[in-house]
């Protein structure tokens, strides 16, 4: 399916966010004053920030989170569910592009929890993750958010709390542009989420037990490569909450257009997603506008949004499969004309096309920042799948499973840098990298001058994957790997804001 130009001729005024496309504090870090700062001869009138929080109380939430504990039960396991407003996924969230962020959260469980907004930029603390963003927000308490919002794209919020987010606690958070540069009929989010075999505690136990995880015969496969190892074998997998059993379906006309946010909200999985019959277009990955690529089918990793646009130019029910790889079970979907019953194929996807993933996309303009990097760093991503311990740079993060002697290590930058981190992934496993707070280039593609624009990207094991970033939101941000069994053990080291001596000095 290719785009005709009916598509872009908006883009150039509304493109998406190049990397660091956000900035918070103006000036240079190292500006001097030459004459004092004196008061305004009048105090300017207040921002809408500013008012809401320091006048006559706080503003109106726009969407009321309640987070409460549920029992929960799919593809035969029963769960212990935290989830928002009674569901997996949870109350959805939609803004449009510069509108003012406002979000209550009521903690109605009996344990804390800590919420990120994922993708999102904004000051680091509200960026929802303990101990390095906020404290937890406490049982029977509630957490009120307020920022403004800069970009625009899909995204989703989940806990960042212990292993909570793989129990359902999450939800798609969309951000409307103030200029749509595409025209399309139906916009829908497609959330795809991983059904754990048992409460979180005991597969931990479980993965560090040293008993050989199973072999699973006609695993999924990226192509090109075979032994895509998994830590965990899910029970099944859900598109917007629905199984295979009763799969969510979507109808439309004959002729229509789709525009489709594929958001993989899993705990740890990688889909390999396509359309019986359809080809798609990728136009946006996390929120950024990309070259148009065409496919058959496309990788999106754990905790990634790729938006596609996609052509139904003749009746008939098309199902869609997303293929979980190193597994060989798979979510299904159905888009249908409003003339043909819906079906479901279920039965196993062959991929016999074209496949889409971030060694594809080029930016939609250039996505250089101009100017030499000023900083490098190698972060070496490690693991022991038989003690099951995962490092960054030979460090455990003091998450709740850490391995031995866990500490507290950081990537320090400095404000207006530009920072490449070299991730050399030198463990069996790959790992869905993700930066907080910031968007980067992934380098090493077709073309560096118009390296895509990510929040999140996979390094494939055993390969060498380079981002770049430009340091302009000041903070401590988390930086880690988003498979959240990774995580819970202490795959993460954060990215740092300091000063020099000199500045300190002055």
């Amino acid at each position: 399916m290719k785009l005709n130009r009916r598509d872009f001729v908006k883009t150039s005024a509304s493109g998406g966010l190049a990397a660091g496309a956000a900035t918070f504090i103006s000036g240079s870090a190292g500006a001097q004053q030459s004459q004092p700062v004196l008061p305004p001869a009048s105090v300017p009138q207040e921002t809408a920030c500013a008012q809401s929080l320091l006048g006559a109380g706080v503003a109106k939430p726009d969407f009321t989170l309640d987070v409460d504990e549920k029992p929960y039960s799919q593809y035969g396991v029963d769960l212990k569910g935290m989830l928002v407003g009674g569901t997996w996924p949870g109350t959805p969230i939609r803004y449009t592009e510069g509108e003012m962020f406002r979000v209550l959260i009521n903690n109605r469980m009996k344990q804390p929890t800590c919420i990120h907004w994922h993708g999102i930029l904004l000051p680091s603390l509200q960026d929802g993750v303990p101990e390095i963003a906020q404290l937890p927000i406490e049982a029977g308490t509630s957490q009120y958010y307020e920022f403004p919002l800069v970009q625009q794209g899909s995204y989703y919020y989940h806990s960042h709390l212990g292993l909570q987010e793989q129990y359902g606690l999450l939800g798609a958070l969309i951000i409307d542009p103030k200029d749509n540069p595409y025209s399309y009929d139906h916009d829908e989010v497609l959330m795809f989420s991983d059904i754990p075999p048992a409460e979180g505690g005991e597969i931990i136990k479980g993965l560090r037990s040293g008993r050989h995880r199973p072999e699973i015969k006609d695993a999924y496969e990226p192509p090109n490569s075979k032994d895509f190892d998994i830590d965990v074998v899910n029970a099944g997998y859900t598109l917007n909450g629905q199984p295979n059993s009763k799969p969510w379906t979507l109808t439309v006309k004959k002729g229509a257009r789709l525009r489709l946010r594929l958001i993989n909200s899993s705990g740890s999985t990688f889909f390999r997603i396509s359309i019986d019959g359809l080809k798609f277009s990728v136009i946006e990955v996390d929120g950024n506008r990309m070259q148009p690529v065409e496919g058959q089918n496309v990788i999106v990793p754990t905790s990634a949004r790729y938006d596609v646009l996609v052509d139904v130019p003749d009746s008939g029910s098309y199902t869609i499969h997303a293929a979980a790889l190193g597994d060989s079970k798979q979510c299904l979907g159905v888009i249908h004309t409003d003339d043909v019953k819906a079906s479901v194929n279920d039965k196993r996807p062959s991929f016999d096309g074209v496949t889409v993933d971030f060694r594809s996309l080029k930016s939609l303009e250039a996505s250089g920042f101009g100017r030499k990097v000023d900083r490098v760093y190698d972060v070496l991503l490690s693991g022991d799948m038989k003690a099951y311990e995962w490092m960054m740079n030979n460090h455990y993060w003091p998450e709740p499973y850490a391995g031995p002697d866990p500490q507290k290590t950081y990537l320090d930058v400095k404000q207006g840098e530009v920072v490449q981190l070299r991730m050399i992934n030198r463990s069996p496993m790959s790992h869905p990298m993700h930066l907080h707070g910031h968007t980067f280039r992934v380098l090493g593609g077709p073309d560096d001058d118009y390296a895509p624009v990510m929040d999140t990207v996979w390094v494939p094991k055993k390969q060498t994957v380079t981002i770049e970033f430009l340091a302009n939101n000041p903070g401590m941000w988390a930086y880690h790997c988003h498979n959240i069994w990774h995580l819970a053990v202490g795959m993460m080291q954060p990215v740092r804001y300091v000063v020099g001596e000199r500045e300190m000095l002055r």
